[in-house]
């Protein structure tokens, strides 16, 4: 009975309802599901279709019952990593990471910018954190991420920490979207703060919103999606 609830639990926390639109399922899509890797297919599905969008069920989902659960015990480091895995591989976070902080170096109208996002991954994360993607949501303008330049450090500002090694970056990517992958994944308990660089943040001010997804450790990691961030950028009049 703990296992199906700490899964039940994982599958229904939901930071917000709103859809990221190109995955199957919009608040747990598959690490394989990102437009990064080729031949993976990507289909539309909207939290609509659930009879609760903000807590769905695992049937409503495709995802195996909770008695399909395999638990294993990681010794790699401290803290102690439960290696919570589904039968088919699928790994998940029992606690996902905390979408802290989001900003950009810069708020004037076309000009490059960093786009910085800071997350904390809880010490019971139950798995590290291997990938970050962020998504901006539909809006007058779309932003162009330079994806060759995307870093990652540690702790909660842009180069405050020691550098994070990143092992995918760059490719193709559709406008909007930017992904980064980390080397060696970020264990519980630490915070890293991700920077992604732009090619010029919009001309037509307002706020814009940005949807940011974490991937657990493992080829077939199940995102979680974290949240919207907002900046505020100022008009080519002002």
């Amino acid at each position: 009975m703990g296992v199906f609830f700490a899964i039940a639990t994982t599958v229904s926390i939901q930071s917000t309802a709103r859809s990221q639109g190109k995955f199957k399922n919009p608040t747990q899509p598959h690490l394989t599901e990102i437009g990064t890797i080729e031949s993976i297919p990507t289909q539309i599905t909207s939290p609509q279709q659930f009879k609760n969008p903000t807590r769905p069920h695992l049937s409503e989902i495709g995802i195996p019952k909770p008695t399909a659960v395999e638990t294993t015990q990681s010794q790699i480091s401290q803290p102690q990593i439960s290696q919570l895995r589904l039968r088919n591989g699928q790994t998940f976070f029992s606690n996902p990471p905390r979408l802290a902080r989001i900003n950009a170096s810069q708020k004037q109208a076309r000009v490059p910018s960093t786009y910085e996002v800071t997350l904390r991954v809880p010490i019971d994360a139950g798995q590290p954190l291997k990938a970050v993607k962020i998504v901006q949501e539909r809006n007058l303008e779309t932003v162009k991420f330079d994806l060759n330049r995307s870093k990652a450090f540690a702790g909660e500002r842009y180069a405050a920490g020691s550098e994070i090694p990143l092992a995918s970056v760059g490719g193709t990517s559709t406008p909007g979207e930017a992904m980064v992958v980390f080397a060696q994944p970020a264990q519980p308990g630490s915070t890293v703060t991700i920077a992604f660089e732009t090619n010029a943040n919009p001309e037509a001010g307002g706020i814009y919103e940005f949807g940011i997804t974490a991937f657990p450790d493992g080829e077939s990691g199940l995102g979680q999606f974290l949240g919207l961030g907002r900046i505020s950028f100022n008009s080519s009049s002002n």
